[in-house]
C-alpha cells in the first residue's frame, strides 16, 4: 500500500482533490480484479470511450509517421481490449454472448491478431494470421501536406489489406456487435 500513497499523494495535489480507489492493496495479493481508481472508468463504456478516441486519432493527417504507427499500435489494441471489457463487465449482461459475436466479424478478428502480436511481440495461435509485412511512407518536403503512411497487413490466405481499411472497417464491426447485443453508445 506504500507504493499506491506515494502515487496518490501527488495526483492529490494536482488535481486539488482526493483521489478515490478500490481496494488496490488486495489486487496486488491477487484478491481483488479491480485495478481502475474510479467506477466511471471501469465499465465496458469506459473501454469503448477509449476506443472511440483512439479512431479519431488515427484517422486524422500526422505530420510524423511514427507518432501514426504508435496510435495505429494503439487503436488495435483498444479495439481488440472492447471485447474482453464487454466480457467482465457484468453490468451488461452479455458476457456469454461476446465472443461469438466477435468472432463473427472478420476485421475484428484481423484487429485480435494485430493487438496481440503488438502487445506480445509473438502470437501462438492466430486467427486470420495477420501480419503487417510493410509500411510505406510518403513525405512531402517543403510542403504543407500531412505524412501518407499505408501498412500493407497479409493474411494467412494470401488477402492483403490497407491497414486503414481495418481501422474503418474494424470500428463499423464494433457499431454492429453493440447494437446486436442491445449496448447502447
Amino acid at each position: 500500500m506504500e507504493l499506491i500513497n506515494i502515487l496518490l499523494i501527488p495526483l492529490t495535489i494536482i488535481l486539488g482533490k482526493s483521489i478515490n480507489y478500490i481496494n488496490l492493496d488486495n489486487q496486488f495479493l491477487g484478491l481483488n480484479q479491480t485495478a481502475m481508481l474510479t467506477p466511471s472508468l471501469t465499465s465496458w463504456r469506459a473501454q469503448f470511450d477509449r476506443l472511440a478516441r483512439s479512431y479519431a486519432r488515427v484517422i486524422q493527417p500526422y505530420e510524423s509517421s511514427v507518432e501514426y504507427d504508435d496510435d495505429l499500435q494503439h487503436y488495435f489494441q483498444d479495439c481488440w481490449h472492447l471485447k474482453d471489457w464487454i466480457k467482465n463487465d457484468p453490468s451488461c449482461g452479455v458476457g456469454a454472448q461476446i465472443e461469438s459475436e466477435v468472432s463473427g466479424h472478420r476485421a475484428l478478428r484481423i484487429a485480435a491478431d494485430l493487438a496481440i502480436g503488438a502487445k506480445h511481440l509473438t502470437r501462438h495461435k492466430h486467427r486470420e494470421g495477420a501480419n503487417v509485412t510493410s509500411t510505406n511512407v510518403t513525405v512531402h518536403l517543403g510542403q504543407n501536406k500531412p505524412v501518407e503512411v499505408v501498412h500493407v497487413v497479409s493474411l494467412a490466405d494470401g488477402s492483403v489489406f490497407a491497414a486503414q481499411t481495418l481501422v474503418h472497417e474494424s470500428f463499423q464491426a464494433w457499431a454492429e456487435v453493440l447494437r446486436t447485443l442491445g449496448l447502447a453508445v
